[in-house]
């Protein structure tokens, strides 16, 4: 084998790897997210608990980022202060260090018994629990077998004296060989990744014994890039104050422990007689040890972060709940996007509350305001629609389905009251520019619609916040008597032209528009309460 096929091979068995991981921890998703989530919620009052779950939770998804990306999206619904998290984040560490744990062992031999077993059942299996086991152990066997994959690869680099020089003499320069890890780790994306890579090299005796500590503080910090250059391009705080917070933890740990590493290379050494578990015992020692060191200081860096990263005040526009990162955990990505349809009803019940007052007093500014939030509106139907869709729906759970199936629903029905706002002002302008009033009467009872419709609305938007289908139905079992309402409405305002009253009259058209929107408005209050329900 030359080395174009040695460099192709590495290339092929690394890439086998890599998609395992991935393949395993979206298997382990689809299964535990949601308990995992709880989990997280019930156990992560004080910061030692934090690291208990933050490891359980690691290995459990065989993805640390998959354990920030669920912390972000708890601090952001405020069931996790940013303390709290950094206790999970410090844990999620040390899962990590587990996985590396497991990549250690060498079961090669296995490695294509579990390939062929998880793709039986990924493929034959119509269960989304089966296919989800599949995926699990179709995973695993591909970190095993694209280990061995490597492992083989490397094997002819020692016939290259030049090249396995080169690779031994980083034993000399720790910084320059924390350097190369750091950087092939953030091209990688992958810690566990490097690592595996890193103990092929081993096992082919081409990994001098003291550049094995600078290796894996490198690849240490290096995992923590992607979630730092990711929450650049989010519009929330909480994703980049835990994405700077960890990468901190690292760094720190990094450069304490990098002059060190001649002492703790013994240590290492005489910890395993295994090359491949020696590194995986040093990446779980510098874990342990950043965990325990920084767990005091959890709450002064949290209020460090949070004045290094201060709020910025967003327009009602900015989806701030919608983190790309969390698209990779449905589950999570599904529950920011319900929550970010509640904030969005809750801006057109203050329009709908807003234009009212402005039908009584006459206030152009109102008007005004009506007309930039419901861009607004329109933007985050777009931003909401979007996200939802993005997500891959395959393996869904029917709960899932449900619930981002309702998101839409919810929205769309919020964007035309937007809508149906938008005509509202144009009858309020009217009215203003040609100086009509309604009567006294007709007022009153416009009054008593819009009362009923607001309570309608807020009602189901409480049902949908809450998954509430009582108080949905109570909606829904109020429609009646807000169409009968209606229809009496119109008899009167008629009844009332009949006897000659001059402002009835005048704003006869206004009126009945006016009445017309309001119904619409109940229309689509109904419509989200069905949703809830589950008649779509």
């Amino acid at each position: 084998m030359n080395a174009v096929q040695a460099l192709i091979g590495l290339a092929g068995g690394l890439g086998m790897f890599l998609y395992g991981m991935k393949m395993c921890s979206d298997g382990l998703q689809k299964i535990a997210a949601g308990k995992l989530k709880q989990l997280v919620k019930v156990l992560t009052k004080s910061p030692l608990r934090g690291i208990f779950v933050g490891t359980l939770i690691t290995v459990g998804l065989q993805s640390s980022s998959a354990t920030c990306a669920i912390v972000v999206s708890l601090i952001s619904a405020k069931v996790m202060t940013l303390a709290q998290a950094l206790g999970v984040l410090l844990g999620s560490a040390i899962g990590s260090s587990l996985t590396t744990q497991l990549i250690a062992f060498k079961i090669t031999d296995f490695a294509l018994v579990l390939i062929f077993s998880g793709a039986c059942l990924f493929l034959f299996t119509k269960r989304s629990r089966r296919r989800s086991l599949g995926q699990i152990l179709l995973g695993f066997g591909l970190i095993f077998y694209g280990m061995f994959v490597m492992s083989s690869a490397m094997a002819p680099i020692k016939d290259y004296p030049l090249v396995a020089a080169m690779i031994i003499s980083l034993e000399n320069y720790p910084f320059l060989a924390f350097l190369v890890a750091l950087i092939v780790t953030a091209i990688l994306q992958s810690s566990a990744g490097f690592l595996a890579l890193l103990m092929t090299l081993a096992g082919q005796g081409l990994v001098g014994s003291y550049a094995m500590i600078p290796f894996v503080l490198g690849a240490h910090l290096g995992g923590t890039i992607t979630g730092v250059l990711s929450s650049l391009g989010t519009p929330g705080r909480e994703s980049k104050r835990a994405a700077w917070a960890n990468f901190g933890f690292k760094l720190i740990n990094g450069l304490l422990f990098l002059p060190l590493y001649r002492p703790l290379t013994t240590f290492v050494l005489w910890s395993s007689p295994d090359l491949s578990r020696q590194i995986a015992n040093a990446h779980t020692i510098f874990s342990l040890a950043m965990a325990l060191g920084f767990l005091p200081f959890t709450s002064s860096v949290a209020k460090l972060m949070q004045q290094l990263i201060p709020e910025k005040a967003g327009g009602l526009g900015e989806a701030k709940y919608l983190k790309e990162n969390l698209l990779e955990v449905p589950e999570l990505a599904v529950d920011q996007a319900h929550r970010q349809t509640v904030e969005m009803g809750i801006i057109v019940s203050d329009m709908m509350k807003r234009l009212f007052s402005s039908l009584r007093d006459a206030d152009e500014e109102i008007l005004d305001y009506i007309i930039e939030t419901e861009q607004a509106v329109d933007a985050l139907y777009l931003q909401i629609s979007k996200y939802v869709t993005t997500l891959d729906s395959t393996g869904f759970s029917e709960d899932l389905l449900l619930r981002s199936v309702q998101i839409l629903y919810t929205v769309n029905d919020l964007e035309h009251i937007g809508d149906i706002l938008m005509n509202v002002v144009q009858i309020a302008r009217k009215a203003n520019q040609e100086r009509l009033s309604f009567s006294q009467e007709g007022f009153e009872e416009i009054e008593t619609l819009y009362v009923l419709v607001s309570a309608s609305l807020t009602k189901a938007l409480k049902a949908f916040e809450h998954s509430d289908s009582q108080l949905a139905h109570e909606v829904i079992k109020g429609h009646p008597k807000i169409l009968r309402y209606e229809k009496e409405l119109r008899y009167n305002h008629f009844e009332r032209m009949q006897l000659g009253n001059e402002k009835t009259i005048a704003t006869s058209s206004l009126h009945l528009d006016l009445v017309e929107a309001l119904l619409r408005q109940e229309n689509h209050a109904v419509n989200i309460a069905q949703v809830v329900v589950g008649i779509v």
